[in-house]
């Protein structure tokens, strides 16, 4: 590590004596080499280094260079604890000023975060929280000498929907001891009243809820969006943050010394994107159905059945992360031929937990409102979107039938991805389509009941969802990415 480190420090110093526009070029490389070095490391390990890197720094531009190099990666990066370093780097020296980001906007950008998650990060002391049961009487959470998930969530929230029966599958079979606490973060009793039944029933589950807002939840538990999970050690400790259900299971299996096997690691997810980088954009939903079946012959149809589960497992979470019509038609034919069809395989209770209920909830979203089949007779507030003309604006709002749009773009507030469909929507638009947006943040805000009815009928759970409509209101497409 301190070999790097000399080595990327002789290389700023020679930067330091050229002028020339391609100087970061051969930094941002070796910076690179530095971040896959530091992979790993604990958190306290890779704030030092990241500080002595910084400080190596004498001339200004490259510091800010490698200063907002190291925040950008680890604020991005997608192993949990890593946005600790961001941080770090934020509070010690870009919020103080030592280093400058390129834009005030920027700048408050760094505050927002390092104020919802500094009090959060991977080894801190979980903050307490005074919440409130479905019976009024107060309680702390997380509670002492016992590991804890903390489990935030919202009634209409569309990631949620999938994450929730994955979580109470898993604390339905593991043998663990863990408290199990749900925050509702929403408002509203009767839907919490109905989600607890209909979608929480899990024995020993605390609920607890928060509508006045006192415990300021969202702030130290950086709870912006949700889902949000938390895995606390029994002495307060926070063990696991930013997880989902297979990350939980892993953390789990990890304290409790045992070795289950656990879907979707790391080097699952980058053994199919070696696979899949070939297909570049020629992918056809068949490919991935001929993945699966080589997976199978060589696997299953040698006899090797404790193989085939795991890569066929770990190959139906691979695809729960993907977007676009493509990869969501792949998946309902891998899905029904070499998960829910194979009876005689999936049949262990950690199959049903980890596996097939993924599977099943997957398969009843890709089936609403079918391609060939005609979207409901509704009308439905949003923004129609048409060319403009002398006598009309590009946009409009109000109530508008689904059926008279060309495109349905569902979408959520403070996506990227959201604001580039958005965008692409407009240029449809222009180009003489008609485009129905619906804003379901809005929608769930001033008609809960309306936004219900989407989320019952679309597969709203991942934004932006994109539909092409015929004559009727008739599907042509169906995760459209514009």
């Amino acid at each position: 590590m301190k070999r790097l480190l000399t080595a990327l420090a002789a290389l700023l110093a020679a930067l330091m004596l050229r002028a020339q526009d391609d100087r970061f070029d051969a930094l941002d490389s070796k910076l690179e080499e530095y971040f896959a070095a530091m992979a790993g490391e604990p958190l306290s390990v890779q704030n030092a280094e990241c500080d002595f890197l910084i400080e190596s720094c004498q001339d200004s531009l490259v510091r800010q260079f490698v200063t907002l190099k190291i925040y950008d990666h680890y604020l991005k990066s997608r192993i949990m604890g890593d946005d600790g370093v961001a941080v770090h780097v934020a509070d010690t020296w870009l919020i103080p000023g030592k280093v400058a980001m390129h834009s005030d906007m920027d700048l408050l950008n760094a505050k927002v975060f390092a104020e919802f998650n500094r009090q959060s990060v991977l080894g801190a002391e979980a903050p307490l929280l005074t919440l409130q049961a479905p019976t009024g009487e107060e309680m702390t959470v997380p509670e002492s000498g016992r590991y804890s998930v903390l489990y935030f969530y919202d009634t209409s929230c569309s990631t949620c929907r999938i994450e929730t029966p994955r979580l109470c599958n898993f604390l339905k079979t593991t043998e663990f001891p863990l408290t199990a606490v749900a925050v509702y973060t929403g408002d509203d009793a009767a839907a919490w009243a109905r989600y607890r039944t209909s979608s929480l029933d899990v024995a020993g589950m605390i609920h607890l809820w928060d509508p006045s807002l006192d415990s300021d939840f969202q702030r130290k538990y950086g709870v912006l969006q949700t889902p949000r999970m938390f895995l606390v050690a029994p002495d307060g400790t926070i063990v696991g943050r930013g997880l989902d259900t297979p990350a939980l299971s892993m953390l789990v299996s990890k304290f409790s010394g045992k070795e289950d096997y656990v879907y979707g690691a790391q080097e699952s997810t980058a053994l199919f994107d070696r696979i899949f980088a070939g297909y570049d954009d020629d992918l056809k939903p068949s490919d991935i159905l001929d993945i699966a079946s080589y997976i199978a012959e060589r696997t299953y149809g040698e006899g090797d059945v404790e193989s085939f589960k795991q890569m066929e497992g770990d190959l139906l979470y691979y695809l729960s992360s993907k977007t676009g019509e493509t990869w969501k038609e792949g998946t309902k034919l891998f899905i029904d031929k070499y998960i829910l069809d194979v009876d005689d395989v999936w049949t262990a209770p950690e199959d049903t937990a980890q596996v097939v209920s993924l599977a099943r909830t997957m398969k009843d979203l890709l089936e609403r409102t079918p391609v060939g089949s005609a979207v409901p007779d509704w009308k439905v507030s949003g923004e129609l979107l048409r060319k403009p003309c002398l006598l009309r604006k590009s946009s409009k709002k109000g109530v508008f039938p689904l059926r008279k749009a060309d495109y349905l773009v569902f979408y959520t507030e403070g996506c990227g991805r959201c604001e580039e469909t958005l965008a692409a929507a407009r240029r449809l638009a222009d180009q003489g389509s008609k485009v129905l947006l619906v804003n379901m943040d809005t929608l769930f805000t001033d008609r809960p009941d309306e936004a219900r009815r989407l989320l019952d009928t679309f597969d709203l759970s991942g934004l932006p969802y994109v539909m092409q409509l015929g004559p009727g209101g008739v599907v042509l497409h169906k995760y459209l990415e514009l």
